[in-house]
């Protein structure tokens, strides 16, 4: 049953998300055509051969930063809405009615939440990558990298792929973080029988304040974390990067089982549709 509730909320918010992906990558072509017409132009003082280029330039970068803008906020704003309408409103008396479990429910809108969030980051990294295409060649990349690589083996005696899975892994966990935080927030609020959105709002807040103060003592508590001059003194500092990166991994994996807990206690405990 989860995955049947899975491809019905990829279904239901593709609708939304697909035709940005699409309008991202025309807007991307079409400014990478104008930065290749107009671009010379543009760094310069000289207008009177390209006045044109530049006024295509100039709407074609700023749609596409309007773009790019409003599908960073639309993938936020569809994480709360999928989340409080199908479960909070009229739509929980359909969806608690079905032969599901409160963690397939939960699960499902979270295992999609965090698909479209990386899907976005993915579609903003081709869509730079498009743009600043034909300034370097590949070979140049594959050549940079793999230098990047051996010097840092050199020096520190240990490969890259171990940090940048340590990093990958403690990004993945904070994003998952966030949304259970917003599931949390959400499920608090709809404890109260008036201004629910509101109250989510604050709970939101209030969790956020609390969670900044608790880092704010472990980082003074802490006299690693608080002489950061060792993030920059050799083999030390890369180990002292490792312990803050995977204790920041730690902290996040354990505010994702209590967030969701929290969400998963309300709604089987204290439902209280609209």
């Amino acid at each position: 049953m989860l995955g049947k509730l899975f491809k019905h909320e990829v279904k239901a918010t593709g609708r939304t998300f697909l035709p940005m992906y699409g309008a991202l990558l025309i807007l991307t072509i079409f400014t990478k055509m104008a930065l290749t017409i107009g671009a010379p132009d543009f760094f310069t003082d000289d207008i009177a051969t390209g006045p044109v280029a530049e006024v295509i330039l100039g709407i074609t970068f700023t749609l596409y930063v309007i773009v790019i803008t409003a599908l960073c906020v639309m993938t936020f704003v569809v994480i709360i809405q999928r989340f409080y309408k199908n479960l909070f409103t009229d739509e929980g008396y359909l969806m608690f009615s079905l032969p599901v479990k409160t963690w397939e429910l939960i699960l499902s809108k979270l295992l999609v939440g965090l698909m479209w969030s990386v899907v976005c980051c993915l579609m903003l990294v081709i869509s730079i990558f498009i743009l600043s295409f034909g300034s370097f060649s590949m070979m140049e990349v594959v050549q940079d990298i793999n230098m990047a690589y051996t010097d840092f083996n050199t020096q520190f005696g240990m490969s890259l792929n171990i940090i940048l899975f340590e990093l990958f892994l403690c990004m993945l966990v904070s994003a998952i973080s966030s949304i259970l935080l917003i599931y949390a927030s959400i499920s608090i609020g709809q404890l109260f029988n008036q201004h629910r959105v509101l109250a989510s709002f604050g709970a939101y807040i209030v969790i956020t304040i609390v969670l900044q103060i608790i880092v704010s003592i472990i980082l003074v508590a802490v006299p690693l974390l608080a002489n950061l001059d060792i993030l920059f003194s050799g083999i030390d500092g890369i180990k002292a990067a490792q312990w803050f990166i995977n204790g920041t991994t730690l902290i996040n994996l354990a505010l994702c089982v209590m967030f969701y807990f929290c969400t998963q206690y309300i709604m089987e405990k204290h439902l209280n549709l609209e």
